[in-house]
């Protein structure tokens, strides 16, 4: 059974992501679920650069270990 998702898209700033890796390195996952539970989505993205989650995860140099 697939269910079909949203495919809406946020606003993310610099502060808000160093906010969620500070959270990540303290291990305060329940503040960065309630940050990711919080975020409105924006209509009307076409006009501005976005990167995906897993992009801006790979330029902060997180590693996944998916596979392993």
């Amino acid at each position: 059974m697939k269910i079909d998702l949203p495919n809406n898209k946020y606003i993310i700033y610099e502060k808000d992501i160093l906010d969620i890796l500070i959270a990540f390195n303290n291990g305060d996952y329940e503040w960065i679920l309630n940050f990711f539970e919080s975020l409105k989505p924006v209509e009307h993205m076409e006009e501005l650069d976005s990167y995906t989650l897993e992009q801006l995860i790979a330029n902060a140099g997180i590693v996944s270990h998916k596979g392993k």
